[in-house]
């Protein structure tokens, strides 16, 4: 099993991360358990992700509304964005969208991340 952090994978490296909510099929996110061990990728590796880190599940993943995330929360999710209505914004604005919340801890991280295009980008 994997989950991958493009947008965040430097803040899952550095232990800030240790939040993710997710628009999966209930199906797919029922396979994911607590204490679960999970592959962290920098993107999917279809589309030539690397493994990054190793994290455990602290719980079972569960639906929540976007308008119901903890403001405490912004932080553990990697702390990119300004404020709740801004990371909202990123899931299409909508603060009534249930998403699946993945809560874990970084296990190991392998060193070895790669720059993005955004990052070499000067």
């Amino acid at each position: 099993m994997i989950i991958s952090f493009a947008w965040t994978t430097g803040a899952l490296l550095d232990g800030l991360k240790t939040v993710t909510r997710r628009l999966w099929k209930d199906s797919h996110a029922e396979k994911f358990k607590a204490g679960q061990i999970v592959d962290a990728y920098d993107r999917l590796p279809r589309s030539g992700g690397h493994k990054v880190a190793t994290i455990r599940l602290t719980c079972d993943p569960y639906k929540e509304r976007l308008a119901d995330m903890p403001d405490g929360d912004l932080i553990l999710e990697g702390g990119l964005w300004e404020d709740k209505t801004d990371f909202i914004d990123g899931f299409g604005g909508d603060p009534e969208l249930k998403v699946w919340v993945v809560r874990f801890e970084l296990v190991k991280g392998t060193g070895q991340m790669k720059l993005s295009f955004a990052e070499t980008d000067e």
